[in-house]
């Protein structure tokens, strides 16, 4: 593997998003076979990865999109994804972005409230339309990225989602659930779909959206056991006449990793920094949540150390990880970020006046091929007006 990345470095220069076509392609497969029985409907959710390329190779191996405006949407179109393979999804709709989806022919929509359903849906005929409900379960994930608990912002009581069903019934096609994402444990994915069929059961709702959050071992966790997930759910979602989910992280992110290099070697009273091109502008998930991930350091160096690998940024929560046991390596030496495929790119930011790397992707005959190119300064600019 290290002799790709020094390829991939040479050939496109540092920092850069790598991804592994056939990883992808494993991975995709393994989330398509788990309710292969069923009439189900796999999307990909874009907020985890939106490049269109992978999108494409994933849209020929059946796979539709979760969208949450108009620039995810033309990410999937580029991809070739039809509007009947699409779900549109978030909780702050508005009248143009309706019109939008409208007009595109987007087929599924998940109304995430009452207010939502009362100021956006209430007048329209033959739609889908799925009420996205809260069940109240804690998710057992991080509090940034749990969704299911009535103190979320995220969907509608079962109270009020009877309201509607009582009210506007014929205008409701199905149900919609997502608790949250990074989720390793089943035992929440079945609560909530327990409680949310008993729903379904008593309004004669046919459709389901489980919505995602399959959880991956990043670095000390478990990843979630798929072959007991589709056996404590099937037996429930085989009373659906159609099954549709949310699949991002368990798809994208063992698939990428992010390239970058060592700056410098900084050495304080306390601590060893390793201070690579790449911070939170490149792979904001350590900052943000306290994430961490695997790094590898491709180095000649055999002593070891505990180091703190950091970005250039001016903030002191700049980091990729802390108190890090490893080969202490020197000033160009290239080191990798794994599972660095979802929530890496697409949250990259332009914080200190940074760009965003490039992606590159490695095909499965070993070639590499330029997916996204680098951003430039003047691209960064250029919507400012001066005049």
């Amino acid at each position: 593997m290290k002799e790709i990345f020094n390829e991939i470095a040479q050939n496109f220069g540092t920092p850069v998003y790598v991804y592994f076509e056939d990883i992808l392609i494993k991975r995709a497969n393994i989330v398509k076979k788990v309710f292969e029985k069923l009439n189900y409907l796999p999307t990909l959710a874009l907020k985890a990865n939106n490049n269109p390329y992978l999108l494409r190779i994933l849209k020929n191996i059946g796979f539709g999109a979760d969208i949450l405006g108009e620039g995810e949407f033309y990410a999937a179109k580029m991809a070739g994804i039809d509007s009947e393979y699409i779900v549109w999804n978030g909780n702050g709709k508005t009248h143009k972005q309706k019109e939008f989806m409208l007009n595109n022919k987007v087929k599924y929509i998940n109304v995430d409230s009452v207010e939502e359903f009362e100021y956006l849906w209430k007048e329209e005929e033959n739609l889908n339309l799925f009420l996205r409900v809260n069940p109240d379960i804690d998710a057992k994930t991080h509090p940034y990225i749990s969704t299911g608990l009535k103190k979320h912002k995220f969907g509608m009581t079962f109270d009020q989602a009877s309201f509607l069903l009582e009210k506007y019934r014929e205008k409701i096609s199905g149900l919609h659930i997502h608790i949250g994402s990074q989720i390793t444990d089943i035992s929440p994915f079945k609560e909530a779909l327990e409680k949310t069929y008993k729903l379904a059961k008593k309004y004669d709702i046919t459709k389901i959206n489980i919505g995602g959050g399959w959880g991956i071992r990043y670095k000390d966790e478990k990843e979630l056991d798929l072959n007991r997930l589709k056996n404590e759910l099937t037996p429930i979602l085989e009373k659906f006449d159609l099954v549709i989910s949310e699949i991002g992280r368990f798809i994208f992110a063992p698939a990428g990793f992010l390239l970058t290099k060592v700056l410098m070697v900084k050495k304080s009273e306390q601590k060893t920094f390793v201070v690579t091109e790449s911070g939170m502008n490149h792979l904001i998930r350590p900052a943000l949540y306290g994430a961490s991930h695997e790094i590898e350091i491709f180095t000649d160096n055999s002593t070891r150390g505990k180091v703190d690998v950091v970005g250039p940024l001016c903030e002191t929560g700049d980091f990729l990880a802390r108190d890090l046991e490893i080969a202490v390596p020197k000033m160009g030496d290239l080191l990798i970020v794994k599972n660095a495929g979802a929530y890496g790119f697409s949250m990259a930011n332009n914080y200190n006046g940074t760009v965003k790397p490039p992606e590159v992707l490695v095909k499965k005959d070993g070639s590499l091929k330029l997916i996204r190119k680098a951003q430039t300064v003047e691209e960064l600019f250029n919507t400012c007006i001066l005049d």
